[in-house]
C-alpha cells in the first residue's frame, strides 16, 4: 500500500510512511527484516514522485493528463457513491489538531461530498511536517490581499 500524501499540494506535502505497507506488512517492519532497504530510499522515492510534475512540465509543457486522471477517479467515487477514502483538500474542524482550514488529508468521498475525515495516527516527525505544511499554507493565504 502506497503512503498517503497529505498537507498542502506542493513542496511541503508529505508522505505518511507510518501507514504504508507492502501487502499487509507495514513498510518499516519490512525494512527492519532486510538491511538493504533504508529510510533514505523512502525519501528518494517520495522526492521523485513529488517532483515528477516539474519533469513532466519541462518535457511536455503541462500536467493535464495527470490532473484529468485524478478528476476521473474523484468523479467515479462521487457518481458511484463509493464511500472511497481519497486524499482530497477538505475542511478540518479539529482533526489533526487544526481548525478552519482546507488541506489535503484522507477523507471519505460519497455522492453527498465528504462524509468524514480519516484521522491517522502520525509519528512525531509526520506531525511536525504536517504542522509545517499548514503554517506555509496559512502564510500563503494571509499574504494574499483579498480586497
Amino acid at each position: 500500500m502506497a503512503p498517503y500524501i497529505i498537507g498542502e499540494h506542493g513542496d511541503t506535502e508529505l508522505p505518511v510512511w507510518s501507514h504504508a505497507g507492502i501487502g499487509v506488512i507495514p513498510i518499516f517492519d519490512w525494512m527492519r527484516k532486510d538491511p538493504k532497504y533504508k529510510v533514505e530510499d523512502l525519501n528518494d522515492i517520495f522526492v521523485q514522485a513529488r517532483d515528477a510534475a516539474y519533469h513532466i512540465i519541462e518535457k511536455k509543457g503541462a500536467t493535464y493528463y495527470g490532473i484529468a486522471m485524478g478528476l476521473v477517479r474523484l468523479t467515479k467515487a462521487i457518481l458511484q457513491d463509493e464511500h472511497s477514502i481519497l486524499t482530497v483538500s477538505t475542511y478540518l474542524d479539529g482533526e489533526y489538531d487544526h481548525k478552519d482550514l482546507f488541506i489535503g488529508v484522507p477523507a471519505i468521498v460519497t455522492r453527498n461530498g465528504i462524509s468524514g475525515v480519516i484521522k491517522m495516527e502520525l509519528t512525531a516527525t509526520e506531525k511536525d511536517r504536517l504542522n509545517h505544511s499548514i503554517r506555509v499554507l496559512k502564510e500563503t493565504m494571509n499574504s494574499v490581499n483579498l480586497s
